[in-house]
């Protein structure tokens, strides 16, 4: 292998490596790996850069705490998915002032659902200044902590100066947190928001806001939107993964008002039925879905919210195919 030292930013350089190998002697040294970890089950497997678009006041700040207390707090499990790599993790907050997160982390450790082991510790740095400026800092956390983990959140905030619209310069952004990734060995989750007008889309990459390089150059990516049956419901759901198949299926959880908990609701749901289906644009489509939902034991109010249509409709729907 060959290295070579690459500037970051000012004062920040890596060390990459490139390699000349065959097929089979990279088959061969493939035998001696073993499968990633996972810090969040199939959504955030081991040194990976995790792409996490969602809607704007979603919870997506509060689910990646959480996320981020799971895995230092050595827990097993949580919403349902596998945590069997565990260590210090970082969480580079860039909205949120700093009383905000003091309040957030009591609120949270207040209503802890299951006790915290105390071998590693979940970390937050608070700042204003943009990551260029703030990575030889992050860098010397990473360096003396080792987190298995790192949340930047988020991209708008942590990269202001950059036109995240533009290919070129959201290129030099996702290289920049690949090259955090490989050089800590760290899985590293990055929010973003949806582009406007996405509500009642089916939920996939082309969701994401700018330019479409992010979901190309990362690892995988997961969205966090909400569900149009309660306030309080969720549809959590991955999409893009390098390392395992692509999952159709939807994750059904609920942000708890009391505890301000994520909880796990049902495992596989249809996602159609939590979104409004404002993207089902062919009536056919939408007949065809209504009675589906009506076969499932949804009534006509249930069946014309989810749709987005009026009750009569549905009504003069379900009666015409019955008939």
């Amino acid at each position: 292998m060959k290295g070579r030292t690459q500037k970051l930013t000012d004062g920040v350089f890596y060390q990459t490596q490139s390699s000349f190998k065959s097929i089979q002697k990279l088959s061969e040294e493939g035998e001696q790996l073993s499968d990633p970890g996972l810090l969040f089950g199939r959504y955030i497997p081991q040194a990976s850069l995790i792409h996490f678009p969602s809607q704007r006041g979603v919870g997506k700040s509060w689910l990646c705490m959480q996320i981020c207390m799971a895995v230092s707090g050595e827990w097993d499990r949580f919403l349902g998915e596998e945590i069997n790599r565990h260590g210090n993790t970082l969480y580079v907050n860039h909205e949120l002032s700093p009383n905000t997160m003091r309040r957030r982390s009591r609120k949270l450790y207040t209503c802890l659902p299951q006790s915290l082991k105390d071998n590693f510790k979940a970390l937050v740095y608070t700042t204003r200044a943009g990551l260029n400026m703030e990575l030889p800092t992050i860098i010397g956390y990473v360096e003396k902590y080792n987190p298995v983990l790192i949340v930047i959140d988020n991209l708008r905030m942590a990269f202001t100066e950059v036109d995240l619209n533009n290919s070129r310069e959201s290129t030099r952004v996702m290289n920049t947190l690949l090259a955090i990734c490989d050089t800590s060995g760290a899985s590293l989750i990055v929010t973003d928001h949806f582009r406007k007008h996405t509500n009642g889309l089916l939920t996939g990459s082309d969701l994401q806001s700018g330019s479409g390089i992010k979901t190309d150059l990362s690892d995988g990516d997961f969205f966090l939107r909400r569900s149009c049956q309660d306030k309080n419901l969720r549809i959590l759901k991955r999409d893009k993964s390098r390392h395992f198949e692509e999952s159709d299926h939807a994750k059904l959880v609920r942000l708890n008002p009391q505890t301000l908990w994520f909880e796990l609701v049902e495992e596989n749901v249809n996602e159609a039925e939590h979104i409004g289906l404002n993207g089902l644009k062919e009536k056919d489509e939408q007949k065809d879905m209504a009675q589906q939902l009506r076969s499932q034991g949804k009534n006509i109010v249930e069946i014309a919210k989810i749709l987005g249509k009026g009750k009569s409709t549905i009504h003069r729907w379900l009666k015409t195919e019955e008939e």
